[in-house]
């Protein structure tokens, strides 16, 4: 019996490898994939215009051209588009982050009335078009003189986002009860449970919650072009609208001074990718 289970525990390792390696090859291959355009996107920042038009193309700049870089900072204003653009993002991501975190809270612990019926009316609104509050919110902002201002694009993220509430329910319905209750116990409240016992236990969560709000704010086009008219509080994609109509034909300072805008974004999904990916795996695990 022996010499027959050493062939076959041999052939179990041998099949499990050879599914690793499988795995392995198609991640390295899907990831190839994906970043191709990024990588494709900064080596055609680094050519000069005359190679741009070359056809057929080549992929690897000959020179490398860093001037571009520089150069189009400093004809974008990156430094005033930058400031507008994270301005809105920082304070956005606190007002989502703690609002969603409250109310997730509320509807994962606490007992209230029709608590159930209000979390479905939260998720249903989920399923209403931005395009149908589009003009009744433009209406509401013009009334409250919020127009070419910075309040239309942030007060909303302190009203929390139903998506980010949903995540963060489903992740503090995963942490144990009794370390609220003892906190209880020992005389804490709600919001100390919440800041002292949930958010720090939630770590994974509140950085993809950072991240899908970072996202949100970082790459918004269509509100600040809604709302601002001012050309000094454009953010980042606005100006590099403004950008494009005045150098449209020089490719190179264009796609440099985009990758300028995305590079922030991808070193922070990077730095935080493996909390990113426990977040969204626990908080499916209850319901």
């Amino acid at each position: 019996m022996s010499s027959v289970a050493i062939p076959l525990d041999r052939r179990a390792v041998g099949t499990t490898r050879g599914g690793r390696v499988l795995v392995y090859a198609l991640l390295i291959v899907g990831s190839l994939v994906f970043l191709f355009p990024f990588v494709w996107l900064i080596l055609l920042s680094l050519q000069t215009l005359k190679q741009f038009y070359m056809w057929p193309p080549e992929l690897i700049p000959n020179p490398w051209v860093w001037s571009n870089y520089p150069n189009a900072l400093q004809l974008f204003d990156f430094g005033r588009y930058f400031w507008n653009t994270t301005y809105i993002t920082v304070l956005s991501l606190i007002g989502q982050t703690i609002v969603s975190a409250m109310v997730a809270y509320s509807f994962a612990r606490l007992r209230w009335p029709l608590k159930n019926f209000w979390f479905v009316v939260m998720l249903a609104t989920l399923m209403v078009p931005p395009q149908v509050t589009l003009i009744p919110l433009y209406i509401i902002w013009r009334d409250l003189k919020g127009l070419d201002t910075y309040w239309p694009l942030i007060v909303p993220a302190f009203l929390g986002s139903p998506y980010y509430i949903f995540l963060a329910r489903q992740f503090f319905m995963t942490i144990p009860l009794e370390l609220e209750e003892a906190a209880r116990i020992d005389g804490a409240s709600t919001l100390q449970i919440i800041f002292r016992i949930m958010v720090p236990l939630s770590i994974p969560l509140m950085l993809t919650l950072s991240l899908f709000s970072v996202l949100a704010h970082w790459n918004d086009f269509f509100a600040p072009l809604l709302y601002l008219n001012t050309k000094s509080k454009f953010t980042l994609q606005l100006g590099l609208l403004v950008f494009r109509g005045q150098y449209e034909t020089n490719y190179p300072m264009m796609f440099a001074a985009t990758a300028t805008i995305v590079m922030p974004i991808v070193a922070f999904f990077f730095v935080g990718q493996r909390y990113f990916i426990k977040s969204v795996v626990l908080s499916g695990l209850k319901g």
